[in-house]
């Protein structure tokens, strides 16, 4: 308790020093948490889902659609279990600013093949028995104010509307949420029979399917009998696991896990330099008082307790800033752009990995000033001091 009343003294004593590192550390952990928990929504998911579930898109690219009647002959291979599929409608709120993640299916098949969406039984069938009703994730529905049974006009960049209107309108049948541990996806699936009848462009075909194999069946098994049988076909297909599909998709932007983790390294050890080189600082403009304390009988544990606790002191009150802000920032984010984002804040295995990096930060930053505090000796500190 003596040494961490003595080391709020000094960090009292040193106002400006003591907020200047603490705003470093404060806005390190802030960029940790904002980015951790993106890096986490990337990679998270349940595997046994994502990796149990194929995705068929055209061997040319996701812009290329599947003629339906691929549908029937994948049925057909052994080791399918269910197929389903979905197109994206392009489609947005208001104003093309205001994107939205549409997607026309199989309204029993895409519920069936996803077991992470969780969706009241009332609203399910309400929505299957609404050929022009949508499904909405709920912190969308939330954010714009809709409620089951409101009819919403989307426009759409792809399809033009039926009739000439300005919008294709979809009617509220209900909301869901994603049990998801890196945040909902937000996101709204329509039917595909509502926008097959009425478009003109691109009828009777579908931008991907999605495959579940059936118990005992590899899923990469079945991957390569649907791609060898569509080999040879006008329309050849590629097949990857959803968790892959989606890997595949990021890494259009490159390797945002691994520019993440790059980012974060190369920000924590900059953090540790200037925390280490300020107390190394620090520890020398106190040399007489190490002295004196050292005079009245301190030994070297609790002169090193004395400089841990002034570095822990530090990085922990300023990564606990750091989080919350992160955390309050990530929240805005994810209200604001909640049809892009996921709905996460500060998941629990980010807080535990910051903990963990905090404790790391404040042991090593303090090393070198606390083997300087140890070869401070008493009678050359004070007259260091007297000089």
């Amino acid at each position: 308790m003596k040494e961490l009343l003595i080391v709020l003294e000094q960090l009292r004593h040193q106002r400006l020093r003591t907020w200047l590192l603490l705003g470093s550390v404060t806005i390190t952990f802030a960029a940790y948490a904002i980015l951790g928990s993106l890096r986490y929504s990337l990679d998270s998911g349940d595997e046994s889902i994502s990796n149990s579930r194929l995705i068929i898109t055209h061997q040319s690219g996701v812009m290329e659609q599947l003629p339906l009647g691929h549908l029937a002959q994948m049925q057909a291979l052994p080791g399918v279990a269910a197929v389903g599929h979905a197109t994206w409608l392009g489609a947005y709120y208001q104003d093309q600013r205001q994107m939205q993640m549409v997607f026309a299916v199989q309204p029993q098949a895409w519920i069936a093949q996803h077991p992470d969406m969780v969706v009241e039984p009332a609203a399910a069938e309400a929505f299957y028995a609404q050929k022009d009703g949508m499904l909405v994730a709920r912190p969308l529905a939330e954010r714009y104010g809709w409620k089951v049974g409101d009819v919403v006009p989307l426009g759409s960049i792809l399809f033009a509307p039926p009739g000439r209107e300005k919008a294709w309108r979809f009617r509220v049948s209900g909301f869901f949420t994603t049990a998801d541990s890196g945040g909902a996806r937000n996101y709204i699936i329509t039917h595909y029979d509502y926008l097959n009848d009425a478009r003109d462009l691109w009828r009777n075909t579908v931008g991907s399917y999605m495959v579940t194999a059936l118990p005992g069946h590899s899923i990469g098994d079945v991957a390569n009998t649907i791609d060898a049988h569509f080999a040879t076909s006008a329309n050849p297909t590629s097949s990857a696991t959803d968790q892959a599909f989606h890997a595949e998709f990021f890494a259009q932007f490159g390797n945002v896990t691994f520019m993440i983790q790059a980012v974060v390294a190369a920000a924590f050890t900059s953090l540790m330099l200037v925390v280490g080189s300020t107390l190394a600082l620090a520890v020398r403009q106190a040399s007489r008082d190490i002295g004196v304390l050292k005079v009245l009988g301190w030994g070297h544990a609790r002169v090193l307790r004395l400089v841990y606790w002034q570095s822990g002191a530090l990085v922990i009150v300023g990564a606990a800033a750091g989080l919350g802000l992160g955390a309050a920032f990530n929240a805005l984010v994810t209200r604001k752009l909640s049809h892009f984002m996921p709905d996460i804040v500060l998941p629990l295995p980010v807080l535990g990995e910051a903990a963990a990096i905090a404790f790391g930060v404040s042991l090593v930053a303090a090393l070198v000033p606390a083997l300087l505090a140890l070869r401070v000796r008493p009678l050359q500190a004070l007259a260091i001091d007297q000089a």
